[in-house]
């Protein structure tokens, strides 16, 4: 079993295509933990091994990987960059102790991190920079790093300084050390720092110093007095001050050739906590002690299906010692009890069986059926629920279908496991249309989720945007006759029914009454009646869509001893009410939201000019929970925001995000050119 003092688990996160999975790459096979350096454009690195990564040359979804270093066990938790997988990413940073943010040399990509540095800085996470791809034309690190150090403030610091910039990128100065190392292919060599950047290193230096003396007082009289701090001081308060998320060092790297590895991987070694050093607690906010001989505690962070191998469930083991076949209490889930079919450490792919996983360990259970993501696994009958990460509700959703009829039997079922790999989906059955819908949030989200079920399960599906609910009703009343009569060879059908429709108040609904007198119409057949005016109401005249808001009375009619049957008044019926809707002044309506966007303030009026122009009714706008960020409620169409998702993350650098509820139906404005209802 791994010193828990010498283990180090960290997240690598960052901006879409910052390099990160090139980054992983790079740090596995500078520790010789895999046998060749793998590429995401060839589609061999560890962490990207799923098809859909592959053929999108991108994570989507969560990857694992681990490798050691002067002693030090460390695992690696890739995750995906892009916007569209966030819920899956915040998930996955909760089996980790510290977070290393990649991004590019570019300050206008600084803001398509707000939201995920929010959320490492909301859960109090150690975390660095790591400014990618200096090799790069147009690469911009001083521009960054004040774009950074803008966005989070000043203890977001330089702990090193770039030596050349683009193609000329070669090395960089340790502002701690004072000293400068050129690569030599992967590896650094020491080297003297070029004349030019004396100045702008003694700045730098001077900026990190000053950081750091906000958290030590001797340091800040040490500069106050003109003292140079010794060297011990510099790198024990930079360990201390990074790992308990003082101060956030900025270090460079170029991923692709392996530039600043060896510099990150002494950063992530030195200045992030051990397990033991980064302290846990549960739902309830008490300390949860590190104990190898004690019950175990275990967070399911993820969860992957594979179709003929099974489940596995990824675990952060916060306490005691996970077997193979260990039987677990699944807290999350009433108690259930559930057994363990194995126990592996992931590297990409592979599973690595093991022994036994104590404290602070990341590894996989197989065969945990009933378990999901999020879920409590404890032993020894102990109670404890962990801190729940609390997830998006979707924003964008697709119809989904079979094309094969033989498939329609299981497609829930499969579809159903492929929410279980990932809880930021959600599977539901449309209330008025019975589609089935698979939700998510965003399009690339929902579109890689279908991938992945015809790959994995062979089930090749449809997809078309939601139906929308539009309904019809009447604005003007009338009375109707209508008589049925049918004449066979035996008994012959007859019904004669009068009805008087009328419009109602909205929300209404569909209201059926009699008002029969002296039993023209048989107690018997009025049931009859009722269902064939509902039946009818389910598709009006203009777009077949349900009818609402009505109220039909039967006032009057006529029977035949003989032919009149329950069947023949539910035709009447029927026929009465197809007739008399086109001359109610019929109108299409359709679904009203209450939208409530949350954006940032640069971006507000660009929003409000977007839901204007989705015929929306701005109902206000307020300032949200965090400085910065504006709150924007409006009432829109349905049928607008379909893909508005995509529309406002394009328009927000993928940084605004809404909500929505039903709020009411309205009638369509103008003449209804719309689509037919489905059959």
């Amino acid at each position: 079993m791994t010193d828990v003092s010498r283990a180090r688990n960290i997240a690598i996160v960052g901006s879409h295509h910052a390099g990160k999975t090139t980054l992983v790459e790079a740090l596995l096979s500078h520790c010789g933990a895999v046998s060749r350096k793998g590429s995401v454009v060839d589609g061999t690195s560890t962490t990207d091994h799923e098809p859909e990564c592959i053929a999108h040359a991108q994570s989507t979804t969560v990857g694992f990987a681990h490798c050691s270093d002067a002693d030090i066990d460390m695992t690696l938790i890739d995750c995906p960059g892009f916007v569209d997988f966030l819920e899956e990413t915040r998930l996955a940073i909760s089996g980790a102790d510290a977070v290393a943010i990649a991004i590019e040399a570019d300050p206008a990509r600084v803001a398509q991190i707000q939201n995920l540095v929010d959320f490492v800085e909301a859960r109090g996470l150690p975390h660095l920079f790591v400014i990618n791809k200096l090799d790069r034309a147009g690469s911009d690190f001083a521009g960054t790093l004040a774009a950074l150090q803008s966005a989070y403030g000043r203890h977001v610091v330089a702990e090193h300084w770039p030596i050349g910039m683009a193609e000329s990128f070669r090395g960089y100065a340790d502002l701690a050390t004072r000293k400068a190392y050129l690569y030599d292919g992967t590896r650094e060599r020491e080297s003297a720092l070029p004349e030019e950047l004396h100045d702008r290193v003694d700045r730098a230096r001077g900026e990190l110093l000053e950081a750091m003396a906000d958290f030590d007082d001797h340091l800040m009289e040490q500069i106050l007095e003109g003292i140079e701090p010794s060297q011990e001081v510099v790198e024990r308060d930079l360990c201390v001050e990074c790992s308990h998320d003082q101060i956030v060092p900025v270090l460079v790297a170029a991923g692709l050739p392996g530039y600043g590895v060896t510099a990150l991987l002494r950063a992530m070694e030195r200045w992030f906590p051990s397990p033991a050093d980064a302290p846990a607690v549960d739902a309830e906010g008490r300390p949860i002690e590190l104990r190898p001989d004690g019950p175990v505690i275990a967070h399911v962070i993820k969860t992957t299906i594979h179709p003929q191998s099974g489940k596995l469930s990824i675990v952060r083991v916060l306490s005691g010692t996970l077997k193979p076949d260990a039987t677990l209490t699944n807290v999350s889930r009433g108690d259930e009890k559930v057994r363990a079919g194995g126990l592996y450490r992931l590297q990409g792919k592979k599973q690595e069986p093991i022994a036994e996983a104590g404290p602070g360990s990341v590894v996989a259970l197989a065969r945990l059926e009933s378990v999901a993501t999020g879920d409590t696994l404890t032993t020894n009958g102990l109670r404890i629920l962990l801190p729940h990460v609390r997830r998006a509700e979707p924003v964008f959703a697709v119809a989904v279908r079979p094309k094969e009829r033989i498939d329609e039997a299981k497609i829930s079922q499969m579809l159903a496991r492929i929410v279980d790999e990932d809880p930021a989906l959600r599977l539901q059955r449309a209330e008025i249309t019975n589609e089935l819908q698979l939700m998510g949030s965003g399009e690339q989200h929902v579109s890689i989720a279908v991938e992945r079920l015809g790959r994995k399960y062979k089930v090749e599906v449809e997809t078309h945007p939601p139906t929308i609910p539009y309904q019809e009703t009447i604005s003007a009343g009338t009375e109707i006759h209508s008589r049925y009569k049918h004449q066979t060879g035996g008994h012959g059908q007859f019904a004669d029914v009068w009805l008087r429709v009328a419009p109602c108040e909205r929300g209404h609904g569909v209201t059926f009454e009699e008002q029969i007198v002296g039993g023209v119409v048989p107690r018997q057949f009025i049931p009859a009646v009722e269902k064939g005016v509902r039946e009818a109401l389910m598709h009006g005249s203009l777009g077949g869509y349900p009818v609402t808001d009505i109220n039909v009375i039967l006032f009057d009619g006529a029977y035949h001893d003989v032919d009149s049957s329950e069947q023949a008044f539910k035709t009447a019926a029927g026929m009465g009410i197809r007739e008399a809707l086109p001359k109610c002044s019929p109108a299409i309506l359709e679904p009203i939201v209450h939208v409530t966007v949350t954006v940032p303030t640069a971006y507000t009026s660009a929003v409000i000019q977007q839901l204007t122009g989705k015929r929306g009714q701005i109902l206000g706008m307020n300032p949200g929970d965090k400085p910065g960020v504006d709150i924007v409620e409006a009432y829109v169409p349905q049928v607008e925001i379909a893909r508005y998702i995509t529309e406002l993350r394009t328009a927000t650098q993928g940084l605004g995000t809404y909500a929505w509820r039903h709020d009411r139906f309205e009638p369509v404005p103008g003449k209804w050119a719309g689509p037919k209802a489905p059959v």
